[in-house]
């Protein structure tokens, strides 16, 4: 069970653009390449390294979902807190959950799709479409980490919620008062909109109109406290003008109860 109060912790504080994660996936696209190359071009095949080689960016990918699967976990544990972009806006930023995660597809996949490359496109055609398919997932993921994707904003206008394939932005007039309370769901928060029309979507978004959905599993945040946050500014319009301001941090600090 979660504790019931969140840690002890500034609610807003500055933080530099995270490179780690984009350092992680340039690396795996660089081992991805090397990879590709020495199998089309027969560097791999009947040699010494045929069998360690042959099955690298398999065992990486399974190393790298290791790795996710122990920085998603415990919710409960991530800071509370909210990252200051500028006046104005605050964002939950990622965790390193995703870059492992694409990490793992990026090895995944290429060690799937690139051995079937290896033939003649005109006479095998799902060997093709399943490379271009993942080299599809590949650059739609990799876009997402270097764009710093997924990611939930608050400005003075709403929340924008923004994930790997669009974009998702909630007016507060949308929410409805005294939401979202705080749920037992460490992974995701379910919002209530009583004004959908009020709502903006762009990309490729689904979920329910009247109850979206806020994927928590790959944000650094505590879930519990972003609850708070966005109820605190649900039920407090005059204070969406000071969102992200010295003031305005002092008095979220206070509603919320951390130091």
């Amino acid at each position: 069970m979660p504790s019931s109060t969140v840690p002890d912790t500034s609610a807003i504080r500055p933080s530099p653009q995270p490179v780690a994660d984009r350092v992680r996936v340039a690396a795996a696209l660089v081992v991805a390449a090397a990879w590709a190359v020495a199998v089309i071009r027969g560097g791999i095949r009947g040699s010494w390294a045929d069998g360690p080689l042959g099955t690298a960016p398999l065992t990486l990918g399974l190393s790298a979902l290791v790795a996710m699967a122990l920085t998603v976990g415990r919710p409960w544990r991530r800071p509370a807190r909210l990252v200051l972009v500028r006046p104005g806006r605050l964002r939950v930023p990622a965790g390193s959950g995703f870059g492992w995660y694409v990490v793992a597809q990026v090895m995944i996949l290429t060690g799937s799709a690139v051995p079937h490359l290896d033939v003649d496109p005109l006479r095998d055609v799902p060997a093709v479409t399943l490379a271009a398919l993942a080299a599809l997932v590949i650059a739609v993921l990799v876009a997402a980490v270097f764009d710093g994707r997924p990611r939930v904003d608050l400005t003075s206008h709403g929340i924008e919620a923004r994930d790997p394939t669009g974009r998702r932005t909630i007016p507060w007039a949308a929410l409805a008062a005294g939401r979202p309370l705080r749920q037992p769901h460490g992974h995701k928060l379910v919002l209530t909109v009583v004004h959908p029309e009020l709502v903006e979507h762009r990309g490729l978004v689904r979920g329910s109109a009247t109850a979206p959905l806020l994927t928590l599993t790959w944000l650094r945040v505590q879930p519990w406290f972003l609850a708070d946050a966005l109820r605190w500014y649900v039920d407090h319009p005059a204070e969406r003008v000071a969102l992200g301001t010295p003031d305005g941090d002092e008095r979220l600090r206070r509603a919320l109860g951390v130091g």
